[in-house]
């Protein structure tokens, strides 16, 4: 239950040797290189070479992760969820010149493929455009240069609602006019009129009244029909030509390894960059200025003076003013909870690390929201072997080793409530959710209540590990005899104690809950009326864990009703036995899964709102060495 201590470090060596230090100081991976914040005699940063390769490296990444993207959408072999990222030794992560020559001409080539594509998709979507303008016409057996007006005759081209062209018909039935129907959309007609100049204006004027639309055709020649079937005859090269491109894409994605590789070794090449680029230069000489842990300080300092003997190194304290980083540090069986800090906000510096006792109530809890024991066997059987398979990286390995743990408290807490897979093998159970509910939320109130004062005795200790002794007193001890009084009175014979162990705290609370607002003793009671009215925020989140008992029993019913529906379908005969196991299986993972995913979710919650605000000291900034982490492959012999 540790935040590292950090200790700044400055090294200062020939600037032929950057490179070198840096790679170096990225294998060992536990020194956060930082920018020099004071003005420093040295080039201009906007012409630094490292920050100008450092650019250049993030486009490179860019074209990379693009270029992934595009052959992963192409690959015929899909990869699995469940599979573990391929291989790669330290080697293939310092690409040589013939790999960069590659790489880069297959980024050209994917380049290409990719204008080819979207000029094709361009002209696709023009063609697409002129046969819909075409398509109402194809019946239309005049030239479409022919459609304009004579000397003595006008023409019509257009549409209207389909209502209104028996009407428009009859009413020129007896006139030199020609009105015919050429297609229709649903309540349009497209229809096209011929008229002798005498009654030309007549005609567009009815026209425009029953609510014709001219239609644009633009400058096309010939039948519409042969202009139609010419843009169709282009369509399809246009389409043959997409899926020849498409083809080759397909045949480009077997270079899909070789591009992760390489993508992560441009990520290690680019971070370095940018760590250069937070250093200060000379002509002859370069200062690094970083982090590192003060338990690996010496051991850092070592194997700089052994490898690199012109370097000079020191470890200092930090000075006034600076927030160094903060890194969690605790054993093994508390480190995955460590997530759980993390995914909240990470402790001020110098404040306390909670998760060495959270993590016991955040298995607890976990385990008695999931609360069957068939689905903590699962969860302890199967967390491992995903573990092998799909090898994940530090923070996915937390969360599975999270639920690996609350599995052995499911099973636990499973047995306690006799449910296995939505069954009940024993004959009575310690706790029954359904038959006896009041005994169960009793429990998840006082399980609930122990981790609230395991908050306010956590804030306790901060206060001592900070000298300040009295607020120990004032703030911690004082909400503890108030809430262990009050619980004392529902306690047969306890209740005389418990009521002058409560008048004792709330009289403390009211005397000196405002002391650091205001010396004046009538403010300073009134400010403690207002703190001792936060004991309805005490009785709000003791209330909050009955959603520990709600989501257990939610648990436990689902699996039952699961249970008696695929038990009718047993019924059926050997083909129901085939589909109930089936259903059996299927439904059970489904409530697993969605009772493990709320149960990590109202855990965490549990901690963030109810626990932390007790005494939690959140806005750290998390350490960030320089360190390869590549991202779609993993190293074996780094």
């Amino acid at each position: 239950m540790a935040v590292v201590e950090m200790k700044r470090i400055l090294l200062a060596a020939e600037r032929q040797q950057k490179d070198a230090i840096l790679l170096r100081l990225q294998q060992l991976g536990c020194v956060e290189v930082t920018p020099f914040e004071e003005a420093v005699d040295q080039e201009s940063a906007a012409d630094s070479p490292s920050i100008h390769m450092a650019e250049k490296t993030g486009q490179a990444l860019a074209r990379l992760r693009w270029a992934i993207g595009k052959l992963q959408r192409a690959d015929p072999q899909k990869t699995s969820m469940f599979a573990a990222k391929p291989a790669a030794s330290a080697g293939e992560m310092m690409p040589s010149a013939q790999t960069r020559e590659e790489m880069a001409a297959l980024l050209s080539e994917l380049e290409a493929l990719e204008r080819r594509n979207g000029e094709l998709k361009g002209r696709q979507t023009r063609i697409k455009t002129q046969m819909d303008q075409l398509a109402p016409w194809v019946a239309l057996d005049i030239p479409m240069e022919d459609l304009r007006g004579g000397r003595s005759y006008q023409q019509f081209l257009g549409s209207l609602p389909a209502a209104a062209l028996a009407p428009l018909q009859a009413q020129w039935a007896d006139k030199p006019v020609v009105i015919r129907q050429i297609s229709q959309d649903r309540d349009t007609v497209n229809i096209w009129a011929i008229v002798h100049h005498v009654n030309d204006e007549a005609l567009e004027s009815d026209l425009k009244e029953a609510g014709f639309t001219p239609a644009q055709l633009g400058e096309f020649t010939g039948t519409a029909k042969a202009r139609h079937d010419a843009l169709a005859a282009q369509m399809d090269a246009a389409q043959k030509e997409q899926a020849d491109i498409d083809l080759e894409l397909k045949a480009q994605a077997k270079h899909l390894p070789q591009l992760r590789i390489y993508h992560d070794a441009v990520q290690a090449e680019h971070d370095r960059e940018v760590a250069a680029a937070r250093v200060v230069d000379t002509r002859q000489a370069f200062l690094l200025r970083g982090w590192v842990p003060a338990p690996i300080e010496q051991a850092v300092l070592d194997v700089i003076a052994r490898e690199f003997p012109g370097a000079v190194a020191q470890v200092t304290d930090p000075e006034p003013g600076d927030e160094p980083p903060v890194l969690l540090h605790n054993n093994a069986a508390v480190r995955p909870f460590e997530a759980v800090v993390e995914g909240y906000s990470l402790p001020a510096p110098g404040s306390l690390d909670p998760t060495a006792l959270m993590a016991p109530f955040f298995a607890c809890f976990f385990g008695m929201m999931v609360s069957d024991a068939g689905y903590g066997l699962m969860m302890m059987i199967l967390t491992p072997l995903l573990l092998k398979m799909m090898k994940p990286s530090t923070s996915g390995k937390k969360l599975f080793l999270i639920i690996a743990i609350g599995g052995v408290f499911t099973l636990f807490w499973g047995i306690m409530y006799n449910t296995f897979f939505g069954f009940s093998p024993l004959e009575r159970s310690v706790l029954d959710p359904i038959g006896r509910p009041l005994e169960v939320m009793v429990l998840c109130v006082a399980v609930g209540a122990l981790h609230l004062l395991a908050g306010v005795m956590l804030g306790a200790v901060q206060n001592i590990r900070q000298g300040k002794y009295m607020d120990v007193i004032y703030d911690q001890l004082s909400w503890v005899m108030l809430l262990v009084g009050l619980g004392l009175l529902a306690v047969p014979g306890a209740a005389k104690i418990g009521q002058w162990v409560a008048i004792a705290g709330a009289a403390i609370i009211l005397v000196f809950a405002g002391r650091e607002k205001t010396r004046n003793p009538f403010k300073r009671l009134i400010s403690g009326f207002g703190a001792l009215y936060g004991v309805t925020s005490w009785l709000s989140d003791l209330l909050s864990y009955l959603r520990l008992f709600g989501m257990g029993l939610a648990t436990g019913v689902i699996g039952m009703v699961f249970n008696i529906l695929i038990g009718m379908v047993f019924s059926m005969g050997p083909i129901g036995w085939v589909l109930g196991a089936v259903l059996f299986v299927g439904c059970h993972l489904f409530n697993a899964g969605i009772n493990i995913l709320g149960a990590y979710v109202h855990a965490a919650r549990l901690q963030y709102i109810e626990f932390f605000n007790k005494f939690y000291q959140e806005g750290g900034r998390a350490f960030k060495p320089l360190t390869n982490e590549p991202r779609f492959v993993r190293i074996t012999d780094a």
